[in-house]
């Protein structure tokens, strides 16, 4: 099978240069949903507690490390989450078993759970029959935020990280929830409620800050960067906590991405510098049906991207007996040391993996016209953190061809020429395709180039 590769000038010759393909993460490419599922969380009182047990020790952990941070090396910026936005969630609570933290942890877990919100939460969505997606998860969390973040400045009050006089109440928002409303709602009806409770206390709390920032002329309290940080942690440590669990169910994977089709103009304007780049053409290996390049040290199968608008949906609580890098009894044991049924439930490895892995070829129809196809590089170990690592070297003899575009000049043809020469120091059997737009027809085709090189 034939594949092909749009690129610009800069890109290809580098491509050439390295004889490698770099392979991306999600966050690199154009589409932002890009390795999109939809995560929902449905369990039982115990998970609910266990993740809420989580949120608040998380929220210390975080708190803690800021302030430690600033009283060592200064007073750090008003973005400083961003500092976090890597390591917000504590995936494992028992690294710290040896830890005076670990004391920490239980008694901050304990309070947290006792506290009427939070019960109210937990007695809620501990109901089996509710699933609960992204957005709701952030207004569950921050229902429950003011009862956290009081616990852990108090906490830190404790050890002496802020000073006693510090009155934190100035960040409380009161929520207006009746959960027996709620419960008499459809799932339609509850999504459209919490979305306008949230819009609403997002926007108070933003008033607030900004509050803080325009009057600071008239503001002589001594904490007032201080408060400023604080809000910020209660206004957006939900968001980020409730992304970065989504983000923790499944390791990073990386892809190189191709097309069927070397005559798209939209590919063309998009990937290859308006016309003015190329088109590299690169052959496959069948094996069994299925398609391959060869790289230095493995073989990676080429797979047909899906394009739809149903997106695959996964339980977050159902994938923690997956995780190797947590402890999945932590996260789903609630007060008292109550086991979670989810313990229990039976869900084949193999079928985590399958979404793992379905999950990177996966599209909106809105994409089709790309008709693409992609190599995926799976990363469970996390060998390919670093991108360099992540520019793998390939069989040169998948390279074919290439196909020059509508606005490439002849001093890039040359450039790129004299590279491919050096390359693979014969070019007898290599094709070269010029790209036209045939006014007859009203699309682009190529022809085939007879260039007279000899090597």
């Amino acid at each position: 099978m034939k594949l092909y590769r749009y690129r610009t000038i800069q890109s290809a010759l580098l491509e050439l240069e390295n004889g490698s393909f770099y392979f991306a993460k999600p966050e690199e490419l154009n589409d932002p949903l890009e390795g999109y599922l939809k995560i929902f969380w449905q369990g039982d009182k115990p998970a609910w507690e266990g993740l809420l047990k989580n949120f608040v020790c998380s929220l210390f952990y975080n708190l803690q490390t800021y302030l430690l941070m600033a009283k060592n090396f200064g007073g750090g910026q008003n973005n400083y989450l961003q500092d976090f936005q890597n390591r917000v969630v504590i995936t494992n609570l028992q690294q710290f078993e040896n830890s005076p933290l670990n004391q920490i942890f239980k008694e901050l877990a304990e309070s947290f759970l006792r506290d009427i919100e939070v019960q109210k939460v937990v007695n809620f969505y501990g109901d089996e029959n509710i699933k609960c997606y992204g957005r709701e998860l952030e207004f569950i969390l921050r229902t429950v935020a003011d009862a956290a973040c009081h616990l852990c400045v108090k906490k830190c009050k404790s050890l002496g990280l802020i000073q006693r006089d510090f009155d934190e109440t100035f960040f409380d928002v009161a929520y207006e929830i009746s959960f027996s409303e709620l419960k008499s709602l459809n799932n339609a009806e509850r999504k459209r409620q919490i979305d306008d409770i949230e819009n609403l206390n997002l926007d108070a709390m933003e008033s607030c800050l900004l509050g803080l920032k325009l009057n600071r002329r008239n503001v002589s309290d001594l904490n007032y960067e201080f408060k400023q940080k604080i809000l910020r942690l209660k206004i957006f440590f939900p968001r980020i906590y409730a992304n970065q669990l989504k983000e923790i169910m499944y390791p990073n994977g990386y892809v190189v991405c191709f097309s069927e089709t070397p005559t798209n103009s939209a590919m063309w304007g998009n990937y290859a510098d308006n016309h003015k780049g190329i088109c590299f053409i690169y052959e496959t290996e069948t094996l069994d049906g299925r398609d391959f390049i060869n790289f230095a040290t493995k073989s990676l199968e080429v797979k047909q991207i899906k394009y739809s608008e149903q997106f695959i949906e996964r339980n977050f609580f159902n994938t923690l007996k997956h995780l190797d890098f947590l402890r999945a009894d932590d996260w789903l044991t609630g007060k008292n040391g109550v086991k979670s049924c989810k313990l229990d439930e039976i869900e084949a490895a193999g079928e985590y993996d399958d979404v793992y892995h379905e999950k990177f070829y996966r599209k909106t129809a809105d994409w089709y016209h790309e008709r693409e196809y992609r190599i995926f590089l799976p990363d469970k170990f996390y060998r390919y953190d670093d991108k360099f690592a992540r520019n793998l070297k390939y069989d040169l003899k998948t390279l074919k061809g290439i196909i020059f575009g509508i606005r490439t000049t002849l001093d890039d043809k040359l450039e790129l020429i004299q590279k491919l020469v050096r390359l693979i120091k014969s070019v007898r059997d290599f094709e070269f395709y010029q790209a036209e737009f045939d006014d007859e027809t009203q699309i682009i085709s190529v022809r085939e180039k007879f260039l007279l090189i000899k090597t």
